[in-house]
């Protein structure tokens, strides 16, 4: 399972960016804020560590599963 603390630098360093990233898709920020969260509450849920590479290209990835 991934730690919190793990998680919490991912979000921290790339939530701003998601968001956008997703508002751009979707053009509309409210459902933008809620994939968003949803993206890293799915992170939160794995239960293998997190090593990422490219975090920005992951996130895109679950997000997109998501829509």
């Amino acid at each position: 399972m991934p730690s919190n603390d793990s998680v919490q630098t991912l979000y921290s360093d790339h939530h701003g960016w998601l968001h956008t990233w997703l508002r751009s898709k979707l053009g509309n920020a409210a459902d933008a804020a809620d994939l968003a969260q949803d993206t890293f509450v799915r992170l939160l849920q794995r239960r293998e560590q997190l090593q990422l590479n490219t975090p920005r290209a992951f996130l895109r990835t679950v997000a997109r599963g998501l829509v």
